[in-house]
């Protein structure tokens, strides 16, 4: 871009500008999950604090587990050989030695002639090379009566039947879910080297915008409060990031290139307004300005003026998802768009999406040229449109997921089953 094209839209004399080619959808996504990779670097972490995290290298086992034989039911440790012949008709009759329990074993040895109360879980006892179900037994002081026959390794279970010293326990790539926290836990781990999280920083603009704080009660006329940074925050932590909100961007170029500056150190830069066609939408100005653009404008609606871009810099690529600042379009188009590209960041799964079909309530209408999300509130087996306005927060915080209305269908009669896509 010149300077006097710079000087032009920091307001000497700027103006609108169109479109140009509007992306369908999918193709949108192809470029983003083309450009988007895994960010590099790793952490260690405690264990109790691992969950949701995604493990940056294999885990081995340090040791076997079970790390002895032990006893696979409540019963008595003995000698296989002692009650081979054992029978209702001839039973054997064994001396109780002693007994063993989890963290208590028995400390001498099974000898010829002897048994050992032993529970689920002990230790087999040394001398001892099967267990006797206590069922099948019956006690008489400090004697026990065998009437069933055993064999060497009944109802053991032997050492490292479980994991050998050296298998790999925990795969990279894997997420922490609970039970492989427990894995970690039961093998003595303090932390565990996971993959660092990706860092979006938040930009909002618009000199409308106003913080918490910055006023009491109702805004200013002409001003709102700030939404999207809280809302993009919640749902970028949700998807595996750590979040740098950045102050208030308002609407000079200055403003912008500060911004993006402030934003150097992040994987990702999120603006929320700016990015649509006005001449105070500088958004499209920076990224031609900073980087690559890859995309501007998609076919959808709503979330049409959605730019994505690529910066290279000394550490590597950052990327930048624009999109509109009004709060309906501006989350929609992140639950479509921005949580796919964090997780994929983050190295989390990608996300299965939950469908429930239901009877429409009302019928919608659509733009032939563009896909619609319209967002509906489930009750029971009917979607019920909750749409107002794409400055309308509300319309989403009523809603339990979306209704796509394709391209070239201008109408959805009410009564029509359609396919709910959750939140």
């Amino acid at each position: 871009m010149s300077d006097a094209s710079r000087a032009g839209r920091d307001g000497a004399f700027g103006g609108m500008r169109p479109f140009g080619d509007v992306l369908p959808l999918e193709e949108a996504r192809r470029l983003i999950d083309e450009a988007a990779r895994v960010v590099d670097g790793a952490e260690w972490v405690a264990v109790g604090e691992a969950a949701g995290r995604v493990l940056a290298a294999d885990v081995p086992a340090p040791f076997d587990v079970p790390g002895f034989d032990r006893s696979a039911m409540d019963g008595y440790a003995v000698r296989a050989s002692d009650v081979a012949e054992a029978t209702d008709a001839a039973p054997v009759w064994l001396r109780l030695a002693g007994r063993a329990r989890p963290g208590a074993a028995f400390a001498g040895t099974v000898a010829p002639g002897t048994c050992v109360d032993t529970a689920t879980g002990a230790p087999i006892p040394d001398g001892a090379d099967a267990m006797v179900m206590v069922e099948r037994t019956s006690r008489d002081a400090d004697r026990v009566k065998f009437t069933r026959p055993a064999v060497p390794g009944d109802h053991v279970s032997p050492r490292a039947n479980d994991v050998r010293t050296g298998a790999v326990v925990l795969r990279g790539g894997d997420v922490l879910t609970p039970a492989r926290v427990g894995v970690a836990a039961s093998f003595g781990l303090r932390t565990l080297l996971v993959r660092r999280r990706p860092v979006v920083a938040l930009i909002s603009s618009g000199d409308e915008l106003l913080d918490a704080g910055d006023a009491e009660g109702p805004p200013p006329a002409g001003h709102i409060y700030d939404a999207n940074r809280a809302m993009l925050a919640a749902l970028c932590r949700a998807s595996g990031a750590d979040v740098l909100p950045l102050p208030l961007v308002r609407d000079t170029l200055q403003a912008w290139r500060d911004a993006f500056d402030a934003a150097a150190g992040a994987d990702l830069i999120v603006c929320s307004g700016g990015s649509s066609v006005g001449e105070q939408d500088y958004g499209a100005d920076i990224l031609a300005e900073r980087g690559e653009v890859r995309f501007h404008g998609i076919a959808v609606k709503p979330g049409k003026p959605t730019a994505f871009a690529r910066i290279d810099r000394d550490g590597g690529a950052q990327f930048v998802l624009a999109m509109p600042g009004n709060p309906t379009s501006c989350l929609s188009n992140a639950y479509v768009l921005l949580r796919p590209l964090v997780r994929r960041l983050a190295g989390l799964p990608a996300l299965v999406p939950v469908t429930r079909e239901a009877t429409l309530t009302r019928a919608l209408s659509s733009p032939v040229d563009r896909l619609q999300f319209y967002p509906v509130r489930l009750d029971g087996d009917r979607a019920v449109p909750v749409f107002k306005g794409s400055g309308d927060v509300t319309s989403l915080s009523d809603a339990d997921g979306y209704v796509e209305v394709p391209i070239g269908v201008a109408r959805v009669e009410a009564g029509t089953r359609v396919l709910v896509t959750l939140y």
